[in-house]
């Protein structure tokens, strides 16, 4: 994901005790931990200078100044952080307790180290010229809108508007959920039972599916199929929406399937059914 973070960051410090105008700044470093020159201190200004990042055990160790323009002490009571590379894409985000950065002397830079949960760490490399800010970002509404991350170019216009259409009807999602949506689904001539959803991702992070076991079910609330589908190469991005065909095969044949309405149910792994491609 990427994201223009200003210089300045304006009228976003609720969550500290001693901030009343516009006073975070974010300070890149090209330089490591070892050359890291004495860090600056702009008065009138609260910023951030990255020294170090170190990845242990799926974690991610980031060190950095704060460095304190004001003339009294400061002190957070939270500290909403985020690491971003060169081009901006964020690397880590976490927010932490004031008390991890403690109280910052009035004219003064203070050496800090973090610890970024594995859960919150979306790289394995630490590349060069990254960059520690505070994370200002709007908070995103309860609801949260997502597009397409890419719709096959093969389909026409008119095909892609009618998606657009089907994607802003369905029902909104909240922060952290993942939804299959079905879209169409039909049985071939050789009794495959082929679906087709619309996977959406309202998380902040990217999701990467390996295997997904699944059910379908048909408008009777009747299962038609199920299966463990391997998908290694389904990625979502945060906030965005794609495409899937799964294909389950033979449908089972001893009953009256009605596929004017159906769905797909996350199922247990413990399925006897075998592996999909």
């Amino acid at each position: 994901m990427l994201l223009k973070f200003p210089k300045i960051f304006k009228g976003k410090e609720a969550d500290s005790e001693f901030l009343d105008k516009d006073i975070f700044e974010v300070n890149s470093s090209e330089q490591n931990s070892e050359e890291m020159s004495e860090p600056s201190v702009t008065e009138g200004r609260v910023t951030i200078d990255f020294t170090s990042a170190s990845s242990t055990d799926g974690a991610l160790l980031v060190g950095f100044f704060i460095n304190n323009g004001y003339s009294q002490k400061v002190k957070f009571k939270n500290v909403p952080l985020v690491l971003l590379d060169s081009n901006r894409q964020i690397l880590a985000q976490q927010s932490f307790s004031g008390e991890t950065i403690g109280e910052v002397i009035g004219g003064s830079a203070k050496a800090c180290v973090v610890r970024f949960k594995p859960d919150n760490v979306f790289t394995k490399d630490i590349p060069e010229g990254c960059q520690m800010c505070f994370d200002v970002r709007p908070k995103r509404s309860k609801n949260i809108k997502i597009q397409y991350q890419a719709l096959p170019e093969s389909i026409s216009v008119d095909k892609k508007k009618e998606l657009e259409e089907i994607l802003a009807k369905l029902p909104l999602m909240k922060y952290g959920e993942v939804d299959f949506s079905p879209l169409w689904a039909k049985i071939t001539t050789e009794s495959d039972l082929l679906a087709t959803v619309i996977i959406r991702n309202s998380t902040a992070k990217p999701i990467n599916l390996e295997q997904i076991p699944l059910a379908i079910i048909d408008a009777h609330q009747e299962e038609l199929a199920r299966g463990v589908f391997d998908v290694k190469n389904i990625a979502i991005e945060p906030y965005k929406a794609i495409l899937w065909t799964f294909n389950f095969k033979h449908a089972l044949q001893d009953r009256d399937i009605d596929l004017s309405s159906w769905h797909i149910d996350v199922i247990e792994k413990n399925t006897s059914k075998p592996v999909l491609h």
